[in-house]
């Protein structure tokens, strides 16, 4: 399987790129699409159906290629998989434990050992039940992902596909794990701090009291923020989000939760992933400067596995972009390094993938790799 990557800021530039990177026979089946919300996604579903290629897409908080960090942009990783060897699965419900479970189901139904890289809007889901749809049909299905995200504007993100869009649907590539090696880790390396707090008011993902105090106000008074808390979006891009709550979960993992949106009224917090209400937290920080190299070290433990690569796919927290700042391509461009093949990725409002030694959960800050090799 070979694996071409090609970037463009309008449709015009996909167009050209494409034509160049089909000009020595490479013949694509499969194009990962990952775009800005203020891409033109009608327009390039519309041509990657006239070139017969299937679209696996989502709309970002920056995108990233190889090594580069990019904003407002479309980056899109070609592939000459086997049709055989994969399914795209689309569904949209309020309902997403159901479509989850629906496309657990679906992938069993398709290969007797498929994996599966699933993507869903990103504000309203709860992305726990994704995870628990999932399980609740096969606990050992491998499962990695993230939540598509809009540019920090909190108005609408979206999935999509060659004749399938939605704000609160999923899309997910079932791969044939017989015929594709898929192996996963998700790591973050947020620190603990400050005394242990509990979520004294919950309702799956919107935590109303900590301690018995409003949400808002426990972050406010905690680390003393002085800007409006009327701004919402501004406030979680560039405070909240990036402190996020580690909780440890009833089965022992340690998760980390980032804050969304705010909700004035009731001063709130929605978060993209449930917090049950009884929750033990500690609030935590960004780690020191080595951060990249520990993240690389932990990916590096897939290699043993999956020696050699044909493409690499990375779902990284867009709080984490915001904490490392231009050390964000410094991270991808390590990863890439260990294999030396292309890699695609975007920042998310939330990432799904496997801790070192742990079942897979949803988790946020983190950064969830994914890695091809066709066998």
């Amino acid at each position: 399987m070979l694996a071409k990557n090609i970037y463009g800021e309008n449709i015009d530039q996909i167009k050209s790129k494409y034509q160049k990177v089909i000009s020595d026979g490479f013949a694509p089946a499969l194009a990962i699409v990952f775009c800005s919300i203020t891409q033109d996604r009608k327009a390039l579903v519309d041509f990657f159906n006239e070139q017969k290629v299937d679209v696996f897409g989502s709309t970002t908080a920056g995108e990233i290629l190889d090594s580069e960090v990019m904003e407002k942009s479309t980056v899109v990783m070609l592939l000459n998989i086997k049709k055989e060897h994969y399914k795209i699965f689309t569904e949209e419900s309020e309902d997403i434990y159901k479509v989850s479970n629906d496309m657990a189901i679906f992938a069993k139904a398709t290969f007797a050992h498929p994996s599966v890289i699933v993507i869903s809007g990103g504000l309203t889901i709860d992305a726990e039940q994704i995870i628990k749809g999932v399980h609740d049909c096969d606990a050992t299905l491998p499962l990695y992902g993230g939540l598509a995200a809009d540019d920090l504007t909190m108005k609408g993100t979206f999935v999509f596909s060659n004749h399938f869009e939605s704000s609160n649907g999923i899309i997910g590539l079932i791969l044939d794990n017989d015929k594709i090696n898929v192996k996963g880790l998700a790591t973050s390396g947020w620190d603990n701090i400050g005394i242990e707090k509990t979520i004294t008011k919950s309702v799956g993902n919107v935590v109303y009291t900590i301690d018995d105090e409003p949400a808002v106000d426990v972050f406010v008074n905690y680390f003393q923020f002085t800007e409006s808390v009327d701004n919402t979006a501004e406030i979680i891009a560039q405070n909240f989000a990036q402190y996020p709550l580690q909780m440890t979960k009833d089965n022992g993992n340690v998760v980390l939760r980032a804050p969304l949106m705010v909700d004035i009224e009731s001063r709130a917090l929605i978060f993209a992933g449930g917090i049950p209400q009884g929750s033990k937290v500690k609030f935590s920080v960004q780690p020191g400067f080595d951060l990249i190299e520990k993240t690389a070290d932990r990916i590096s433990a897939l290699k043993p596995g999956i020696p050699e690569a044909d493409a690499l796919i990375m779902f990284s927290c867009k709080a984490r972009h915001m904490a490392l700042g231009p050390m964000t391509g410094d991270e991808a461009d390590k990863i890439r390094s260990i294999w030396n093949k292309p890699l695609i990725g975007f920042f998310t409002y939330g990432e799904i993938g496997a801790a070192k030694n742990c079942t897979c959960e949803f988790h946020n800050e983190t950064c969830s790799m994914v890695i091809l090799q066709e066998k």
